[in-house]
């Protein structure tokens, strides 16, 4: 198995279990998050460190530009740039991590199965 191959089954292993989660417990994934917002820029720091982390990983090993692949390499650099911003412009990390309320936790059921259906196509994808 290629480093390629690895970073999509990477991808596909943490895209279906969060995904999983999130669908399956949306409560926790608000709980983490307002928790997140409790700490300010700590808890800003800890969310940008999980995205850019995630992302850097994927576009180190996986910069690929064409056919469905390409997917993979966009999550990888949305999830840096989203760690660069955090970082550097930590009040807009903070305003985002407070838009979540347990009045939005459906919206983690949502996101939550795009995940696991985009990780069940990468696996197909991979067979």
């Amino acid at each position: 198995m290629d480093s390629i191959q690895s970073i999509q089954i990477f991808v596909a292993i943490n895209l279906f279990i969060v995904g999983l989660s999130h669908f399956i417990r949306p409560k926790i994934w608000v709980d983490f998050f307002e928790f997140l917002h409790s700490k300010n820029n700590v808890g800003n720091i800890i969310n940008a460190l999980i995205a850019l982390g995630m992302g850097s990983i994927i576009l180190a090993f996986h910069f690929i530009w064409k056919g469905f692949e390409v997917l993979i390499t966009l999550y990888g650099l949305s999830q840096v740039i989203k760690g660069l911003v955090y970082l550097i412009f930590p009040s807009i990390g903070i305003k985002n991590i407070g838009k979540v309320t347990p009045e939005k936790a459906s919206t983690f059921k949502w996101s939550g199965l795009i995940m696991a259906l985009i990780s069940t196509t990468i696996f197909i994808n991979l067979i």
